[in-house]
């Protein structure tokens, strides 16, 4: 779903109020709604199709560049994605038990490590380079059943 959808509906909403109010004639004002309904339901298909294709170019560019990254001699480059994704992992995992301590916490020698508040844009933070490592896009893509191939 894309971000700009709710705007569309929005535009395709006013522009049917305003042919409405200015036009007397409620057939005339009928004719001109559905010819605008259907014009913006047209480049709404055509944008849509737009974005499917830009996110298919970006994917089709991130992976060349991670094979460009593998095939080189370099080892400290070839090493840093894998690194920073398993470190992306980790901190998401830690977060994750974190938030399952006790409500009195759990009391070392020099402290007490309470537990805080779980949220998941912090923890998509947190694993967001390690999905993207895996090949995870993004999650905006699954809501409503929406998944892009």
């Amino acid at each position: 779903m894309s971000i700009f959808s709710g705007l569309i509906e929005t535009v395709v909403s006013k522009g049917g109020d305003i042919i409405s109010k200015l036009v007397k004639d409620k057939d005339l004002a009928a004719e001109l709604e559905h010819a605008f309904r259907s014009q913006m339901a047209a480049s709404d298909a055509e944008f849509k199709e737009l974005e499917l294709a830009v996110e298919r170019d970006i994917f089709a560019a991130q992976q060349d560049t991670i094979q460009a990254e593998l095939h080189q001699n370099d080892q400290y480059t070839k090493r840093t994605r894998p690194s920073v994704a398993r470190k992306s992992f980790y901190a998401g995992l830690v977060y994750a038990l974190l938030t399952a301590l006790p409500e009195n916490g759990i009391t070392l020698i020099w402290f007490t490590l309470m537990p805080w508040q779980f949220q998941w844009s912090v923890l998509m933070l947190l694993y967001s380079p390690a999905l993207t490592y895996m090949g995870v896009r993004g999650f905006e893509k699954w809501k409503n059943g929406g998944l892009v191939k």
